[in-house]
């Protein structure tokens, strides 16, 4: 078990791939921390952070919605490829159990999320120095509640893809099933924010990955309602623990 543990973080560290994709994230951060720092607020309807600090903490929402789209990428070099070169044999060769193998791919997703989360806040919050001071409006509580809301929603969406990479053990179907369904969750979002509309369909887009980016943001500026943050926590567990189930019961029903 911790063999397997020691090997996938040890295939992490030497991924080209990983760190090239911790770069974007960085990248992205800081162009998104730049930008806002270039406009002027009026031309932002009055959106623009006034402080470094308050930066650091509204930019939750779109970390989030970034590192979603890194973690695609993620899932196709570290799931999809051992299905596809065949490497998922090896430690199956040696007496590894199909639910150690799993455990051990897990945990490499709770690291990379956590390096992710990190990478981008810091990269989102620093540069805005530049343009203004830190300022008072930083919150130590309010941020950690988010940072640790933000990480459970990224491990959530990563279960999920992992799930859907066990499943489908083809890059090409994972590609498409999870593009599909970040496509549906931006249209959704998008129609529900240029609309009134209520009821059914406003409860279902509460639960899509666009509305936890709002309310991480709600939350990081310590106005969020309590219902809707516990709403989100416990989308986010029945998500992890339905993906792992998912992804159990197909690696050990399937031939590999």
């Amino acid at each position: 078990m911790f063999k397997m543990i020691s090997a996938e973080v040890y295939k992490l560290k030497r991924s080209e791939s990983f760190w090239i994709m911790l770069l974007a994230i960085g990248v992205l951060s800081v162009i998104f921390s730049v930008a806002f720092g270039f406009i002027p607020g009026e031309e932002l309807m009055g959106m623009r952070p006034e402080t470094a600090g308050e930066m650091f903490m509204s930019g939750f929402g779109n970390i989030t919605q970034n590192i979603l789209f890194l973690l695609i990428g993620f899932t196709v070099v570290f799931v999809n490829s051992d299905f596809t070169l065949g490497t998922i044999r090896n430690p199956l060769a040696v007496g590894v159990t199909r639910l150690n193998y799993l455990i051990a791919k897990f945990i490499t997703i709770l690291i990379t999320c956590f390096l992710f989360m990190v990478v981008a806040i810091l990269a989102t919050g620093l540069p805005y120095l530049i343009f203004e001071p830190w300022g008072d409006v930083f919150n130590l509580s309010n941020f950690l509640a988010t940072f640790a809301l933000g990480y459970l929603i990224l491990v959530a969406q990563a279960t999920l893809f992992m799930a859907i990479a066990f499943i489908t053990r083809k890059v090409g179907t994972t590609l498409g099933i999870i593009i599909g369904y970040i496509l549906f969750d931006a249209t959704v979002a998008a129609f529900i924010m240029m609309t009134d509309i209520d009821g059914i369909v406003r409860t279902v887009a509460n639960i899509l990955p666009s509305a936890a980016g709002f309310y991480l943001a709600e939350l990081s500026m310590g106005t969020a309602i309590f219902g809707n943050i516990m709403m989100i926590v416990g989308i986010a567990v029945a998500t992890i623990v339905i993906a792992s189930g998912l992804a159990i019961k197909s690696l050990t029903s399937k031939d590999v």
